[in-house]
């Protein structure tokens, strides 16, 4: 089930409890995809996919992700530890990263996070490109130009 795609945008304000993104206006494509009923008996750990990619508009996130995946959770209402984050890197070869949040720290209500990239094992490649096989033919006729 699909449960954002689209673009995904901030202005570079503080608006509640939260850091902006960026202190710089920027956007990104983003998928969030849930895939929780999709397996039938098969739980997930990580039961949500956000797959994002850059847009060239604005700072990229991609040296610091933590900002947006907060945002992410937060205006989604997402768990960051039950969401596999992947980032499309846009390219032929070595196409997508996994980002790993790591808790390593908590100051009242909010948690730190060290982040880890990697390259995505041959399994969760197959299984990011069956999500999104997935979303295209979940999309209303008309979107896919028919």
């Amino acid at each position: 089930m699909v449960i954002f795609n689209g673009r995904y945008r901030w202005d570079g304000t503080k608006r509640d409890n939260l850091d902006p993104v960026a202190w710089y206006p920027g956007s990104y494509d983003v998928k969030i995809l849930d895939r929780s009923s999709t397996e039938g008996k098969v739980r997930h750990f990580k039961p949500y996919i956000c797959l994002y990619s850059r847009t060239g508009e604005g700072q990229s996130i991609s040296a610091n992700p933590e900002k947006f995946a907060k945002r992410i959770c937060n205006d989604f209402s997402l768990d960051i530890d039950r969401v596999l984050w992947v980032e499309d890197l846009l390219t032929e070869k070595d196409r997508y990263d996994i980002i790993l949040f790591t808790r390593t720290g908590k100051m009242g209500k909010g948690f730190f996070y060290r982040t880890e990239k990697r390259k995505t094992l041959k399994a969760e490649t197959k299984m990011i490109e069956q999500a999104l096989v997935d979303l295209v033919e979940e999309l209303p006729v008309a979107s896919k130009g028919v």
